[in-house]
């Protein structure tokens, strides 16, 4: 058995989380990281840009600095992280010079690239089908001449060539989330790349770590039951030879793993759970067992694997004018009303004065109207404090540049009540845009490179201590769940009295899992929960269609909302509030 921590999900994510799960938990064997969101890249294109040996995280240089006491002191975990971004070997050379810094035995670094694939993009004939957007089927000549970058999501094999050759620590560009714990598995069993059932356990197993805090608690349904969230533990995942699991936490830390927060995790962005389709293998998740094993450690179990596709999925990025956004807080009786009226007064004025935006959005926030459904909208008139948000995009960047300048006047044009208007004008950014597609993986094979750090501790100044982390007084949670009754169906006024979920973005698609409470109203949540009930609910939004999936071993329902988030200005342009919003549907003639 070998333990798998995750200590970051997201580039963003709190600083302090490796330190603290290696001072938790010492003796762990990986830990992995995860800094690279589908845009990231093109944010890192930028930095290098402006300076040709960044282009990575600096945060995470900093965290590996950081941990140099821990392998000064004789720590032998090793760390997997995508931290590399569009510069791997920079990255790795910037760590070299954090330990030696800080005075650290020496280690060694594997770099994993070969991802970048924009030079194929730009090369090949943009007008065929290779690489068409998998969302909306146009052609990549469409936007060829605007493309910033092209990352295609490796697999697991050049980590575990750096494994294999002793890295303490792997830096890698763009490969898949999973591919990170994968690779050590692989490392460490010995697998063949055909065990394709142990290779899908140890996939869900990745899954289940790459958002980090996901799955001990963090963004659940019930997240005012989760104990001390504050420390809220990252997770660790117990993997066995045959590829079953068990997910846990420090002890010492906040948080919790329970049935329902692993199956929340399992149904995050996974499209059809028939073929959840990784580099490494083409994965079932309808057989999977989840069980409650003890406090905070539940087994996972029954991953069916098959071959992966012979195509990589590539994320690239390209560039598509300008947009921005300003907040103002109307207080006051009728503060919907008068908030409505001041955004169309700054949209009529940049329309008196010529200016054309391609799109332009007044959300009255507060007020349910980051997923405006008919349900909730209807109930928010009477509100007494509103935050307008205004949001413009445009080719023209004078056009969005005018829009900034329009928004502050209302400060004294506008109702009495106005305030909030600290930050000053809105900020301009450039509009980066998702282009998914797919690639031959025979065209891209992974590149891995060694790099070596020099014995520095001889200039510590003191002897290199690691003392386990205890953190006491753990905050209990706002609301006790053991002694929460549950609804019976009859009784049940909205989906959340009998049913929990999660979702995300894929695109400009959406996911949203929805998990029944009880087996015993799974049957009737998949005759009532239709495809066709769930596109009718978010029609005020913009659907293109609905594509259901059941999980009947989970009590689960997945739903694929295609082109629902296809307008980027939204407030919730992720669709991290969908599930909330469909959780909040009506299920007896009485509303939530």
């Amino acid at each position: 058995m070998i333990r798998v921590g995750n200590a970051q999900a997201f580039w963003g994510d709190r600083p302090s989380a490796a330190f603290e799960m290696l001072t938790q938990v010492p003796n762990l064997d990986f830990l992995t990281m995860d800094y690279l969101a589908e845009v990231s890249m093109s944010i890192l294109a930028l930095q290098r840009e402006r300076d040709a040996t960044r282009g990575f995280p600096q945060d995470f240089v900093d965290v590996v600095g950081g941990l140099a006491a821990y392998w000064a002191a004789g720590g032998h975990c090793r760390l997997i992280a995508n931290a590399g971004g569009l510069n791997p070997v920079g990255c790795a050379c910037a760590c070299m010079a954090a330990l030696e810094n800080a005075g650290c035995r020496a280690l060694k670094i594997g770099v994993v690239a070969g991802d970048d694939v924009l030079p194929l993009l730009l090369a090949g004939d943009s007008s065929s089908k290779t690489f068409q957007n998998l969302d909306s089927q146009l052609s990549l000549s469409s936007v060829r001449d605007r493309l910033v970058t092209a990352n295609a999501y490796l697999g697991c094999s050049g980590i575990v060539r750096a494994l294999q050759a002793g890295a303490d620590i792997v830096i890698t560009g763009r490969v898949a989330d999973p591919s990170m714990v994968v690779a050590p598995c692989v490392y460490a069993f010995g697998w063949e790349e055909t065990d394709w059932d142990r290779l899908a356990g140890a996939t869900v197993a990745g899954h289940l770590l790459e958002c980090g805090t996901h799955v001990t608690g963090g963004i659940s349904s019930d997240w005012l039951d989760v104990p001390d969230p504050a420390h809220l533990g990252f997770p660790i995942a117990e993997i066995e030879s045959d590829g079953t699991c068990t997910i846990t936490k420090p002890e010492s830390s906040g948080g919790h793993v329970t049935v329902e927060t692993v199956k929340e995790q399992l149904i995050y962005e996974i499209g059809d759970p028939s073929q959840y389709q990784s580099p490494d293998v083409t994965v079932s998740f309808l057989k999977l067992e989840i069980a409650q094993e003890g406090p905070d450690r539940v087994s996972v179990r029954g991953a069916k694997g098959r071959p992966c596709p012979s195509t990589l999925k590539v994320s690239a990025t390209y560039r598509d004018g300008f947009r921005a956004a300003g907040m103002l807080t109307i207080f006051g009786p009728e503060s919907v009303r008068k908030a409505r009226r001041c955004g169309e007064i700054v949209l009529q004025r940049l329309r008196e004065a010529g200016h054309v935006y391609r799109d332009a959005i007044v959300e009255c926030l507060g007020n349910a109207e980051s997923v405006p459904v008919d349900n909730l909208t209807t109930r928010t008139e009477d509100s007494f404090e509103t935050i307008l948000r205004i949001a413009v995009e445009s080719e023209s960047r004078q056009a969005v540049e005018q829009f900034s300048r329009e928004v502050m006047p209302l400060v004294t044009a506008g109702p009495q009540g106005t305030t909030g208007y600290g930050e000053g004008r809105p900020r301009i950014h450039g509009v980066i845009r998702y282009w998914p597609c797919l690639i031959e993986s025979v065209h891209v094979p992974p590149q891995v490179d060694f790099f070596s750090t020099s014995d520095t501790i001889r200039n510590r100044k003191l002897p290199a201590v690691w003392s386990p982390l205890l953190v006491s007084n753990l905050q209990k949670p706002i609301r006790d769940a053991r002694i929460r009754q549950e609804i019976t169906l009859a009784a049940a006024k909205c989906l959340a009295d009998i049913a929990y979920g999660r979702s995300g973005d894929k695109g400009t698609s959406a996911n949203v899992g929805i998990l029944a409470r009880s087996s015993s109203n799974y049957e009737w949540l998949e005759s009532w929960l239709t495809a066709e009930r769930v596109q009718q609910f978010f029609e005020p939004i913009g659907v293109a269609s609905v594509e259901r999936f059941e999980l009947p071993n989970l009590g689960g329902l997945n739903f694929v909302i295609r082109g629902i988030l296809k307008r980027g200005l939204r407030n919730d342009a992720q669709g991290k509030a969908l599930a909330q919003a469909l959780l909040s549907m009506p299920v007896n003639e009485s509303s939530c």
